[in-house]
């Protein structure tokens, strides 16, 4: 079974399989045409053996020329009377080989058909030689030799007639005998013609097992061992349209589906160190922002305690000043308070976002954390010449951090207006899905660069002029909508052609926070 583990190898063993029965198929046509020929010689040597009907006919006719000799006296008389008895001694020989060969034919073919016509004849011919042997012996005889003589003739005449009329067997044997051999030429003929076109179909049947058979499977194994050393552009190109094109198509198809799946895993590792890289920025980020908290937080807890206590002790002596001194004064430790506790909160807020805490989510109109920032970012100073147009529903609601989102938003806004010049506007639109809500921020403004699309969410990467930017305000934002389980992408037509932010927040809040 050794031989039979490969298809090559099988298919080696069925092409010898076969060209062993077309081997054997020609020997036995070949050597059964070589019995015929054996036989055929057989029967050649038996019909030169057979009696031959003209050695009586000859013999008979070897009577009449020592009967019509001239005789003038005893003598001669007496030498023919010899002669005559040659003649017939010779007859009986004749006669005698031919029932020899006559009985020694098998007992088949012509003796069979032709044996009782032929006994007849010879016994009247084996008489009619008795009689002229009796009519001899009348020779020496001078009174009747002449009426002897005539009587001979005449029986000479009739031993001929019967010698003519016994069948001859070599005759119909010659005959069978030249059909025999013509038989014989034509099946040889017919045996080496059907040996020549077997073997011409035999090298067909090679030639197309190669192109059909060991060429593509040669093709396919050379393929999948390109593959398997890592050439994954290598294609198998086969020519035929049958099982084997089939089995390179799905190879091919095979291979190019790997490529995809690869390049595809490749960049979703790409995606996923970009992620990580940026996660541990921003982890490093929000362990700073935690120390500077704590460190900030303690002065800003003592300025308000002091503002209060320099309040109440105020209080008393205010009407001592001129009002409006005294009106100034309370404003401004009011103001001191109150941006203490607010500068407080916002350190808070840090500490909570460094620590990763779930937010606070319920359901808030987006629409309306837009509206509100835009109202407040319209009439800052910088952004005056600037417009903002915003079409939206009357309300959309989604459950978020309305806080966190305002956040993100005020920093698409600001980007956008940082983006344009004089006279231009950036445009928002809000649009309400089933599952889910899609806020774009469009701006005609200096647009970006494929490298700048790359690395736009990383910390500290920024394109605005030294002093005016962290390059923390996208990367946070990206951070609280992961978190909010939804999606935020740039895009960019090139350089000078305006860029568009997109967010995409679900309208349920996700059951488990995503880390970023």
């Amino acid at each position: 079974m050794l031989f039979t583990r490969t298809i090559r190898r099988k298919l080696l063993l069925g092409v010898g399989l076969i060209m062993g029965m077309l081997l054997i198929l020609s020997i036995s046509g070949i050597s059964g045409l070589n019995s015929y020929r054996r036989v055929i010689r057989q029967l050649d040597y038996d019909i030169t053996e057979a009696p031959q009907q003209a050695d009586l006919v000859k013999a008979a006719g070897a009577l009449f020329r020592p009967l019509l000799g001239r005789v003038d006296n005893v003598d001669d008389a007496a030498f023919q009377q010899k002669q005559v008895g040659q003649s017939l001694a010779a007859a009986e020989e004749r006669l005698f080989e031919f029932r020899r060969r006559f009985d020694s034919l098998p007992p088949s073919g012509v003796k069979m058909g032709q044996g009782p016509v032929t006994e007849s004849l010879l016994q009247d011919y084996h008489d009619k030689l008795t009689q002229l042997e009796l009519l001899n012996e009348q020779l020496a005889d001078i009174g009747n030799r002449d009426q002897a003589i005539r009587q001979m003739i005449n029986m000479a005449g009739r031993l001929q007639t019967v010698a003519l009329q016994i069948p001859d067997p070599g005759e119909g044997m010659s005959r069978s005998l030249s059909e025999a051999r013509q038989s014989y030429r034509s099946s040889l003929v017919a045996v080496w013609v059907a040996s020549a076109v077997a073997l011409i179909l035999f090298l067909g049947l090679l030639r197309y097992g190669y192109v059909w058979v060991f060429d593509p499977i040669r093709k396919l194994h050379q393929g999948a061992r390109r593959v398997a050393l890592g050439d994954f552009n290598y294609r198998v190109e086969m020519k035929t349209r049958d099982e084997m094109a089939e089995l390179a198509d799905a190879f091919n198809k095979m291979t190019s589906r790997f490529q995809e799946i690869a390049a595809d895993l490749d960049r979703q590792v790409q995606e996923r160190s970009r992620q990580l890289v940026r996660s541990e920025r921003l982890a490093g980020v929000g362990f700073l922002a935690a120390g500077v908290a704590h460190e900030i937080n303690n002065p800003l807890s003592a300025i308000a305690m002091a503002g209060e206590s320099l309040e109440g002790r105020l209080v008393g002596n205010l009407d001592a000043l001129d009002p409006a001194e005294a009106e100034v004064v309370g404003r401004y430790l009011r103001m001191i308070q109150d941006e203490s506790f607010r500068c407080r909160e916002i350190t808070e807020r840090l500490l909570d976002f460094s620590r990763g805490r779930d937010s606070v989510r319920e359901t808030t109109d987006i629409a309306l954390l837009v509206s509100e920032v835009v109202a407040m970012v319209q009439y800052l100073t910088k952004y005056r010449e600037k417009r903002i147009e915003f079409s939206s529903p009357e309300s959309c609601y989604a459950e978020v951090n309305g806080p966190e989102i305002k956040q993100v938003f005020l920093n698409l806004v600001a980007n956008g207006l940082d983006a344009i010049e004089r006279g231009e506007a950036l445009r928002i639109s809000l649009v309400e899905k089933t599952d889910h809500v899609v806020i774009e921020f469009r701006d005609e403004g200096c647009g970006m660069t494929p490298d700048v699309l790359e690395n736009l969410f990383e910390p500290f990467f920024t394109r605005k002029q030294s002093g005016q930017g962290t390059g923390l305000g996208l990367s946070i934002s990206h951070r609280i909508i992961h978190q909010h389980g939804g999606t935020i992408s740039a895009s960019s037509p090139g350089e000078g052609r305006g860029s568009t932010f997109a967010v995409q927040l679900p309208r349920k809040a996700p059951t488990e926070s995503v880390a970023a």
